[in-house]
């Protein structure tokens, strides 16, 4: 690469290590727990309302939520009306990244990949909770 290349590097991250955060902080979703320790339990609370989970690193889990027609729903959470929850099928990605320049602190990042946005509000709102 030249020296006079425009060219910006981002840095990606290596297996075990966590990304840095980009975008706008939800307040509720910033912790110093250690790593380990915050995926154990977003694990546990996403098996207790009912996704199904993928595990795409240490740090990064894909997650599906199937719709509520769906035969492997009898555990999965849903809203109580279809205003709050359509009950659609969502895939969303949960990532824990650290704040850059922020030693020992971290966001949980809970993003939409496909579905519905109000059945997608509703789990972000479950899972923070």
């Amino acid at each position: 690469m030249s020296s006079s290349s425009t060219e910006t590097l981002t840095e990606i991250p290596r297996a075990g290590q966590l990304g840095i955060h980009r975008g706008a902080i939800d307040q509720s979703t910033i912790t110093t727990s250690p790593p380990s320790l915050v995926m154990k339990k977003v694990k546990g609370v996403l098996q207790n309302i009912g996704i199904e989970i993928e595990e795409e690193s240490e740090y990064k889990y894909r997650c599906i939520r199937p719709r509520k027609d769906s035969s492997s729903c009898e555990k999965v959470l849903y809203g109580e009306s279809i205003a709050e929850d359509p009950a659609d099928e969502v895939r969303f990605s949960v990532e824990l990244t650290r704040l850059d320049r922020l030693k020992d602190t971290y966001s949980l990042d809970i993003r939409r990949l496909k579905g519905n946005l109000r059945s997608y509000g509703f789990l972000y709102s479950a899972i923070r909770e």
